[in-house]
């Protein structure tokens, strides 16, 4: 069974097992609209035996969780569900009805510990920081012992915080499902950086809020990358 990409798919496919998937594209001659098809596996595959039509995988909790946050117009992520003994009370219409970011806690320790390229931490309702992973530390230069219990607005600037930008994030994540913000960031050391951010509510099994996720990656660095590739020529 195919189905649109969600949160909570991913969710409940990494409590099941399923450590990677398999990526297929195809794109439409017309509509330009390309597609990419999912296929979870249990094991990392051997990239040198993909079968056949499929381009790459990826760890789940990477490139799939950002495909999940949200893509441009052009490009549609679905997943092949396995509809396996294992995941009998899975329906179709609850997990397109989800629009909410609601993660296990299992699940999300799997994203903290496995997304160090993204600086990903949690928030309480208030903004206060709950728990921080190694490319949080990494990016914005705070220890855990640091910065947890101080509000998130630190990362934003002066300006910024003066605008109540830093709350107008949350209030968008909880009107919107998410949200989605390119701004300057500010480090421990006071340096900025132009970076993106992902914003969501999270909430817990019973659907009680219980504060924010923020993933954020800094756009500079990809921006550099780019610069220092080497020139092809036609």
């Amino acid at each position: 069974m195919t189905i649109p990409l969600s949160t909570r798919i991913l969710g409940y496919l990494i409590e099941k097992g399923y450590s990677h998937v398999l990526a297929k594209n195809e794109e439409d001659s017309e509509t330009g609209i390309l597609t990419i098809t999912l296929f979870p596996i249990r094991q990392k595959p051997e990239l040198e035996n993909l079968p056949d039509e499929i381009e790459t995988y990826y760890l789940i909790t990477q490139e799939p969780l950002q495909m999940a946050c949200g893509v441009d117009n052009s490009t549609v992520v679905v997943i092949d569900l396995p509809m396996d003994e294992n995941m009998p009370d899975v329906l179709p219409n609850d997990i397109l009805e989800d629009s909410s970011f609601r993660l296990s806690e299992d699940f999300y320790q799997q994203v903290l510990e496995s997304l160090e390229e993204y600086a990903v931490f949690t928030t309480d309702k208030m903004g206060d920081v709950s728990s921080w992973n190694k490319g949080a530390e990494r990016l914005l230069g705070y220890s855990d012992k640091e910065i947890l219990g101080v509000n998130a607005k630190v990362f934003f600037t002066e300006k910024d915080q003066e605008t109540n930008e830093h709350l107008k994030e949350l209030e968008n994540a909880m009107k919107y499902g998410k949200g989605i913000d390119e701004r300057f960031h500010v480090r421990k050391d006071k340096t900025v950086f132009w970076g993106s951010g992902l914003v969501f509510p999270l909430f817990d099994t019973h659907n009680v809020h219980r504060g924010f996720t923020k993933i954020m990656r800094n756009l500079e660095e990809i921006k550099d990358a780019n610069s220092h590739r080497p020139k092809t020529s036609l």
